[in-house]
């Protein structure tokens, strides 16, 4: 509970004023610096004053800062200019008392240092104090005078005079006391006249009264003195005496400053709460002049930055800005100076340690100073930053998806076109021995350049992370296997080092695609550092720090950096987007980041690109891990299972595909090698053609057919004919859950004709099997 009263307070006090503080004060408050004239003299100029200072001296404030006190008061006296300059000079306080001709006014004074070459003033007008004063000396004498001369017209003016009048004797007893003093004290004349006065003084000033008591013994007479008296109701009133020795007596009046006291205390109350507020605010509190050099600063500033605030004082308001801030402030201050305000502007601020902190500034001119606070944003600013940067991801992720269904798209269709290319060309090539060596060359040229599109579309598959996978956990230390492979392809400019943290899990990925990845970023780093650099491939646990986007669970990292030129902003956001190079035309095919994109996603993970102007790049894979129970090396069974016998015997085929050019090639390649075969272009055509044709021995089928899959097609054909098999022909990895379960063997585009041959004869050799699994299940 004691917390939360202390954090309510801090938040009230927060929100003070100072300004209006300042000039709500009764005394009026000066600040002001010292010149040094040519002629040896002093002099020194306003560099603010409050409002009490106005009504204390009678004049405007309007444009008083920067003056001269020549200038505002042309005769005030010289010893003022000398001793205000002596507490600048020499750093220590002192208080004035005296008058100011020229105004006719009289001041106390309390001036003080504020920096070097600047004091402070804090004082109030005591004219009317000082003239009672005067007129209480002046009293005195008369006094003294009017005893021996007019006893008469004495003894009237002790009867009406509002100020205290005594005879004491040395004894201190008072012999005699007007009726002011019964009235001020309530003590009877019997009551004074039996007591001794020590006996009626506060304790706490006792000691001071007597000393002042035996200077007036010693016929000293003492002109001013201040204590307390205690009145007949138990409280205490101030008195200030003037006591002026006389034949063996002491002659003494006073006056009650008890109301005066009050207010003064009241005021040093006032001085002493604002010092604490300031104190306990958790903000930054300055004060600056209108030149913009620090005047006072808040203890927060040690606490939050490493400041002192002593150190601060004189520095000018840009020194602690941020260097990239620093035109942005100046522009503020311009800015301050014409309109008297700045609202809530946020600026870094440098502390003792280097680092850069966020601070939402509000500042006001008032009386000739510039109040400024500042409070902490960087927790805002973080969580502003965090979620601008998890929007940019999840609109990147987005972009990409959608990227990626395009591509898919397109490499699906364009697959089909090369299945068609490929299987004419090997037709072409298989009968065309007899022609010319330009024919044959042309020939293989062409067939190169349909390998070379089916890479294309392989990446293009991944980007959409639709490639066939077979990923199995792998222990990532093996990436080190491929360091023979990565120097050969960075060459020997490009140094090249591994770090692998300690007690790394398994990792579940198809560790092919993973080793095509890694090189693929290998070669663009090399590219990047134009053969001459530094590689590193490290790999580590993922603690706090996955990508937002992923499910639950452990990750892993592969970071490939290389200390490069970097990229900048724009290229880095398209970095990834699929037929996007910096490199030369025939350098590259703007795939090889999005092959390593599809392949984290389809893996369960996800793809980062780090990279700025002269900082390098950082190309990182994240993968989901497994215990390290989980790992496999090396450990796969080697096949005893032989290649499939060629066939011995023609077969009826049935081909189904919707593209007309993928049929034919595929009809054309299957009867070459003397098969009978026949064709549809859907599903239901299909059905329609086994149903008249009992002889069938394979059915050949794409996937992706409108109204009617090749995974649906074979449910049918299992639902009737379950011992028939089924080759599913298609480009995408990616297939429906228990596609499996009808398809004895599975060929993907574009395929060779020896491939297809090969194929045929594993499903024709599966196909008791999977029809026996089918009864079974």
């Amino acid at each position: 509970m004691s917390n939360l009263r202390s954090e309510r307070r801090q938040e009230h006090l927060s929100d003070v004023d100072w300004p209006s503080v300042f000039n709500r004060l009764h005394e009026g408050l000066v600040i002001a610096e010292v010149v040094h004239e040519s002629d040896n003299e002093v002099n020194w100029r306003y560099l603010h004053v409050n409002e009490a200072w106005s009504q204390l001296t009678g004049l405007s404030s309007q444009g008083i800062a920067g003056k001269l006190v020549t200038e505002v008061i042309p005769g005030v006296e010289k010893h003022w200019l000398e001793g205000f300059a002596r507490v600048a000079i020499v750093q220590q306080p002192q208080t004035f008392v005296g008058p100011v001709s020229e105004l006719g006014r009289t001041y106390d004074i309390r001036a003080f240092p504020v920096s070097e070459n600047r004091f402070g003033l804090l004082f109030f007008d005591v004219t009317e104090r000082e003239q009672n004063e005067l007129r209480l000396k002046e009293r005195a004498v008369e006094l003294e005078n009017k005893i021996k001369a007019e006893l008469g017209a004495r003894a009237k003016t002790w009867d009406v005079s509002p100020d205290i009048q005594v005879v004491s004797n040395h004894l201190g007893i008072f012999e005699q006391c007007n009726p002011a003093m019964t009235a001020v004290l309530g003590w009877t004349q019997q009551d004074l006249a039996s007591t001794p006065f020590p006996d009626l003084v506060h304790p706490d000033d006792l000691e001071d009264t007597l000393q002042a008591f035996e200077a007036c013994k010693n016929n000293q007479p003492v002109l001013r003195f201040v204590n307390r008296y205690r009145h007949r109701n138990g409280g205490y009133r101030w008195l200030s005496w003037v006591s002026v020795p006389n034949d063996g007596k002491i002659y003494a009046t006073a006056r009650d400053i008890t109301e005066e006291m009050a207010r003064e205390a009241e005021l040093e109350l006032r001085r002493a709460e604002r010092s604490k507020l300031w104190s306990a605010s958790p903000d930054l509190h300055l004060i600056l002049s209108l030149e913009g050099r620090y005047l006072e600063a808040s203890d927060a500033w040690e606490r939050q930055l490493g400041y002192a605030p002593a150190d601060l004082k004189g520095m000018l308001f840009d020194t602690l800005i941020a260097e990239e801030d620093k035109a942005y402030a100046h522009d503020l201050f311009a800015g301050l100076s014409e309109t008297g305000k700045v609202d809530h502007s946020e600026i870094r601020i440098v502390d003792t340690q280097g680092n850069r902190h966020w601070y939402g500034w509000t500042a006001v001119v008032n009386g000739g100073v510039i109040f400024a606070t500042g409070r902490n944003v960087d927790e805002r600013r973080r969580q502003e930053e965090q979620l601008r940067q998890t929007e940019e991801a999840l609109a990147q992720s987005r972009k990409i998806e959608t990227l990626g269904q395009l591509t898919g798209g397109v490499a699906h269709d364009f697959n089909n076109l090369l299945a068609a290319i490929q299987s004419s060309l090997h037709l072409l090539q298989k009968h065309a021995s007899n022609e010319s060596d330009q024919a044959n060359a042309l020939l293989q040229n062409a067939l190169a350049g349909a390998d070379r599109g089916k890479r294309l579309v392989q990446h293009m598959l991944a980007f959409a992370k639709k490639q066939e996978l077979a990923p199995k956990a792998v222990d990532l230390q093996s990436i080190q296997d491929m360091d023979q492979l990565l120097r050969s392809s960075v060459g020997p400019g490009i140094e090249i080092s591994y770090n692998f943290a300690p007690d790394l899990p398994a990792a579940m990925v198809d560790m092919g695609q993973l080793e095509m990845a890694i090189l693929n970023l290998a070669v663009n780093a090399r590219d990047a550092l134009d053969g001459q650099g530094q590689l590193s491939v490290n790999v580590k646990k993922l603690e706090n720090d996955a990508p937002a986007d992923l499910l639950d669970g452990d990750y892993l990292s592969i970071s490939v950096i290389d200390d490069g030129p970097g990229m900048d902003a724009q290229t880095l956001s398209q970095a990834t987007e699929p037929f996007f190079t910096t490199k030369g035309v025939g350098k590259g095919t703007g795939l090889g980041l999005s092959m390593v994109h599809g392949l984290a996603k389809q893996s369960g993970g996800a793809f980062r690109l780090k990279s700025a102007p002269g900082q390098g790049t950082t190309a990182e894979i994240v993968l989901p891990s497994l215990s390290k129970e989980a790992i496999i090396v090396n450990e796969q069974e080697p096949s005893h299972q032989s290649a499939p016998s060629p066939l011995d015997r023609d077969l009826r085929i049935l081909v189904v595909d919707d593209d007309c050019l993928v049929l034919m090639g595929t009809v054309a390649i299957l009867e070459d090698m003397g098969h009978d075969v026949l064709d549809a272009t859907n599903g239901d055509d299909a059905l329609s053609i086994l149903a008249e044709n009992s002889d069938i021995d394979l059915v050949i089928t794409d996937q992706g057919m409108p109204g009617m899959t090749g995974v649906q097609l074979s449910e049918r054909i299992a639902a009737h004919k379950p011992d028939l098999p089924i080759i599913l022909c298609t480009g995408y990895g990616e297939l429906p859950e228990g596609s499996y379960r009808y398809m004895a063997a599975r060929l993907a585009k574009p395929f060779a004709d020896s491939h297809l041959g090969d194929v045929v004869a594993k499903a024709l050799a599966s196909g008791s099997q999977l029809s026996q699994g089918n009864r079974d299940g």
